[in-house]
């Protein structure tokens, strides 16, 4: 029977041996699931102070946010409270010479009188096929001066002399 006592013996240390070995690795575990949890714990902070990340950062600038849409909301208040009814003031350029009320009238002329005009007013060029020149040298006097203007083409295919929009348009 001592051979089997023996064996016994061996038998139960090797178990002990074996439950304490799964000890550790649990613990070891354990600590390393801890570990990772606390590194990404430390790095959500890290992000949150500098900003990047959830969206809950500083942000660019100073102050907290809520200015621009109060002040957003007063602008569009005053824009609409204030917007006077547009006027329409008509120009036809056909080759290089300009007309005014079937009057031909000179680039200096046409700016000077465009000046003494209020701001509501908004300058339409109908475009009788004018040379390049005189189109360009026209829009470029009315933006110096600030004016709004629009271009229309004259459809001269048309029987009723309509006139086509197009798209460009300068705005102040």
């Amino acid at each position: 029977m001592s051979i089997q006592n023996d064996v016994e013996k061996l038998y139960r240390s090797d178990l002990e041996k074996q439950r304490q070995k799964q000890k550790k690795k649990k613990k070891k575990k354990l600590l390393g699931i801890m570990l990772i949890v606390i590194i990404i714990a430390a790095l959500i902070l890290i992000m949150q102070y500098l900003g990047l990340g959830l969206g809950g950062g500083k942000g660019e600038g100073s102050g907290d946010g809520k200015d621009a849409s109060a002040s957003s909301n007063e602008a569009s208040v005053t824009t609409t409270t204030t917007a006077a009814p547009k006027e329409f003031y008509d120009i036809k350029v056909s080759g290089s010479t300009y007309i005014i009320d079937e009057r031909v009238v000179d680039l200096k002329s046409l700016v000077s009188t465009v000046k003494l005009m209020s701001d509501n007013v908004i300058v339409r060029i109908t475009d009788d096929n004018a040379t390049k020149n005189a189109m360009d040298e026209l829009k470029k006097a009315l933006t110096d001066d600030g004016r709004e203007f629009t271009e229309t083409v004259l459809d001269n295919s048309a029987l009723d002399n309509s006139r086509a929009d197009t798209t460009s348009e300068a705005v102040r």
